[in-house]
């Protein structure tokens, strides 16, 4: 809500009186660090200052006023913000306020309205002088800001809650509620009276699921129809409706929607009201009763009535009859009713009547019956038949009430569809998928018996979407539905899975016995082929990608929430090998899945219990001197047993956990080296930083405080980092990196040549190191055609430019080391020359050490 008004002084008092303890707790607080005799906040008033709240060495002292005329007050709300470190009473002699109080220092700042219009004071008496008062002098003004700031949100608070109470009053006298909705949260919030209405605790959770099971069953079609209507083609409707409360009330309501949209025309929200017409309605309804005789005769020509005798002669047809079959009433009367009839049931009518004649017997009579009915044009239409007996001057005969019901059929059919089609693609969706896959579960389960399941995930809608828009990218996947599902062939179904993904699944089940004639990358590749991924959008050829999972399992013994997990964990494992990467798991898979989600559920407790240490891996120069180790973590699971860096470490590093595993290395590596400083050993120790812990706030902060907790210079640390830290948020990084430089922190870049670091930036990072990845080492002497060594090569020419020490991983044989050693890498780690071991086994090593 907007406010034309300002906060003038008499609501600024009304506001500090009524909020006293907290503004006084404020000051207090403020105090502790300023350390005045006395600190004041007070009104403007037309001559004087009036003082709401005062303190006096954190005491509060009574209310007062004082002229503002002579006072640095005056100045204060004339020029701004100011200070005096002494002699204050010397600058204005005429402020007897000052005098009473023996100041000598002061600091004055304006409260300010919205308007940026001062209102009030806040005020620092010091009675001895302050020599740092021009330190303090903007660290008071912010306090003054922030102070002028909580006035504001607590007048607007007000203000918001007598207009809220008042709209609320309002909608209560009218009966009339709003709602909102948020298509892509999928949020509805409903307003006070739209719960009253409804008979439901205010604030109640609420979905439009739950709003639509408040729909009179005879309405919902209705409603639903008119919602989706404008949800997707923002088609405003006003509909009148019965809802069936929480106390199973029955209420007329009127409800209305609309839509607001963004710039680009997607829809943002849609909105709308519910009037309570209940004693309208029921108004409307007694009048009815009135006229109970002539509404009855206006409700039967609401339909098709006939009359016929016992031969099946039509007798007597009203206008509707005639407008709905097409005839004129000569063409009728006189007539079989077989006309209206198609086949067979015109063939077989003769029969039914004389049936019906002989035996009193008849399917249909007495019975609302749906059959099929003919027009005098030929088109078939399905009716609803009611036909009863009925005596004329006690000569039988039977009266045919039809209701043409095919425009409701056609709505159901809708509704079935917009429950369980797709609007965009037109494929079945993710409810009629999931039913269709847990049937399919069943049999295969039961004939012990494998299904082949799908999931592909286009990679970039995310960037469709911001250049051409949300329309365009829906008709991209559109298209891309339209190629996935001319190659999926006969044995397969799909559907669409979520905003930009689709499953594939197979419509056979097979036998073990047969799996090895099944080759599932034949749909795998048809379904990756970049070709079906090539979108034309406003004459722009534009190249999506996608990745694949793709999983075969017999599933007996899974539940239907762990295969979707198994198979959306494959989908993320393809995504590391994007563009169109694919993920295939076996039945083995399953167990792999099963051990990430007992790794994933066990690791926190492992944080919590001191289950992780830490091991050092040596790092060696050419005569073999221990220069520096690596500190790297180890998991000895009390349920697992030992678990690889290989797999927690990728489960860490999608959550918190892996800042707190880093937090955890810090603190063990620092203690260790501590103690080594302590026995006497001059080493530096290296430890890897994630790119989620290089990132956080307070990242620098906590560094420092370890370091100074254990007394450890920060050049005896090397903070390890991967190409892929660099890339998360390469500005921020950079800033870390630069900030921690000036502390003495050293860098290193681990695995170099693995990720996608730029070299532009790698010019201007103080970086210390290079690290030569194992994924090359192990290549050289091998036949490979010289490919790793070349790798090598430039990157240690590449150390020699960037004039950076170059140390390689990995090194396991005397061929490699040699080849390094030539080629002028000056360190080398790897079991050549040690494994990884606790401190205990590096605790007797003297200065330097030199390994065999």
């Amino acid at each position: 809500m907007s406010f034309e008004s300002v906060l003038n002084e008499s609501e600024f008092s009304a506001i500090i009186l009524e909020n006293r303890s907290a503004y006084e707790q404020d000051l207090i607080e403020f105090n502790e660090l300023l350390q005045a005799d006395y600190l004041f906040l007070g009104v403007k008033k037309a001559h004087s200052i009036s003082v709401l709240i005062g303190l006096s060495h954190n005491s509060s002292i009574p209310q007062m006023e004082y002229e503002l005329k002579g006072s640095p007050c005056e100045s204060v709300l004339i020029t701004g913000p100011c200070g005096y470190e002494s002699d204050v009473c010397v600058h204005f002699s005429e402020d007897q306020t000052l005098k009473a109080l023996n100041a000598e220092g002061y600091l004055g700042a304006g409260l300010f309205n919205e308007k940026l219009r001062d209102i009030g004071v806040l005020v620092a008496v010091f009675k001895t002088p302050k020599k740092d008062i021009s330190e303090w002098l903007q660290v008071f003004s912010l306090q003054a800001k922030l102070f002028s700031t909580q006035f504001q949100k607590d007048f607007f608070a007000t203000k918001t809650a007598h207009n809220l109470s008042l709209i609320d009053e309002i909608s209560r006298m009218s009966h009339t509620g709003s709602w909102e909705f948020y298509p892509e949260t999928e949020k509805l919030i409903w307003s006070p009276e739209t719960y009253r209405i409804h008979d439901l605790p205010i604030d109640s959770e609420i979905n439009i699921q739950k709003a639509l099971d408040f729909i009179a069953p005879d309405y919902l079609a209705e409603l639903t129809f008119a919602f989706e209507n404008l949800r997707y083609k923002q088609c405003p409707y006003d509909i009148q409706c019965q809802i069936i409360d929480s106390s199973s009330s029955v209420r007329w309501v009127r409800a209305s929607g609309k839509a607001e949209l963004y710039k680009n025309g997607a829809v943002k929200r849609l909105f709308g009201a519910f009037e309570d017409i209940t004693e309208y309605k029921t108004a409307l309804i007694l009048s009815a009763d009135r006229a109970k005789k002539i509404q009855s005769i206006l409700n039967n020509i609401n339909d098709a009535v006939f009359s016929i005798d016992t031969r099946g002669t039509i007798t007597h047809c009203n206008d509707v009859a005639l407008k709905m079959f097409g005839y004129t009433r000569g063409e009728l009367l006189a007539q079989s009713v077989e006309v209206l009839m198609p086949e067979p049931y015109a063939s077989n009518h003769a029969f039914y009547m004389r049936n019906y004649m002989e035996t009193g017997v008849g399917k249909i009579i007495g019975v609302g019956r749906q059959l099929p009915a003919k027009r005098k044009n030929g088109d078939i239409f399905q009716m609803e038949l009611s036909l009863s007996e009925s005596s004329d001057l006690g000569e039988k005969g039977f009266i045919g009430v039809i209701r043409d019901i095919s425009e409701r059929i056609e709505a159901q059919d809708t509704i079935y569809n917009l429950a369980y089609t797709d609007p965009v693609t037109h494929l079945r969706n993710q409810q009629w998928f999931h039913q269709r896959f847990k049937d399919l579960m069943l049999r295969a389960s039961m004939n012990q018996e494998y299904i082949h399941i799908l999931l592909l995930d286009i990679d970039n809608m995310a960037q469709i979407n911001t250049r051409f828009g949300f329309g365009n990218g829906n008709y991209a996947i559109r298209k891309v539905a339209e190629q996935l599902l001319f190659v999926i062939g006969h044995d397969y179904e799909i559907f669409k899975y979520g905003g930009d993904s689709f499953v594939v699944l197979s419509k056979k089940t097979y036998r073990k016995e047969d799996l090895h004639k099944f080759d599932a990358s034949l749909v795998e590749s048809a379904l990756l082929s970049p070709r079906h991924f090539d979108i034309v959008i406003n004459s722009v050829k534009w190249s999506l990608t996608a990745s694949l999972g793709s999983a075969i399992f017999n599933p007996q013994g899974q539940s239907f929430e762990s295969i979707i997990n198994v198979i959306e964990q494959a989908v993320k494992r393809a995504k590391k090998s994007a563009p169109f990467g694919l993920c295939h798991i076996s039945e083995d898979g399953f167990k792999e899945f099963d051990r990430y989600l007992d790794i994933k559920s066990k690791l926190e407790q492992a944080i919590e219990s001191d289950e992780l240490s830490i091991v050092l891996q040596p790092q060696v120069t050419h005569d073999g001197t221990v220069s520096s180790f690596e500190a790297l973590v180890r998991w000895y699971s009390k349920e697992l047993g030992p678990v690889s860096p290989g797999e927690f470490i990728p489960i860490a590093e999608e959550s918190y956990a892996i800042c707190e595993i880093g937090d955890i290395v810090l603190r063990k590596t620092l203690n260790v080296m501590s103690n080594f400083v302590k026995a006497g050993l001059n080493t530096t120790i290296a430890i890897n930083i994630s790119a989620r812990q290089i990132v956080m706030p307070d990242f620098i902060n906590s560094l420092l405080s370890r370091v100074n907790q254990f007394g450890i210079p920060p050049h005896r640390l090397m903070l390890e980092l991967t190409e892929t830290a660099l890339v998360v948020d390469i500005e921020l990084v950079k800033e870390t990196m630069l900030e921690l430089a000036k502390f003495g922190f050293r860098f290193s870049i681990d695995d170099f040549g693995t990720g996608y670091s730029s070299l532009a930036y790698l010019k201007v990072l103080p970086i210390s190191e290079l690290k030569i990845d194992k994924y090359f080492v192990d290549d050289i002497g091998k036949d490979f055609d010289g490919k790793a060594a070349q790798i090598v090569d430039a990157i240690l020419e590449m150390a020699k430019a960037l004039n950076v020490t170059c140390i390689a991983e990995g090194v396991e044989t005397v061929e490699q080391l040699n080849y390094l050693k030539g080629k002028g890498c000056e360190r080398f780690q790897g079991y050549y020359f040690s494994r990884p071991e606790p401190e205990a086994y590096w605790a007797e090593l003297k200065q330097n050490p030199t390994l065999p």
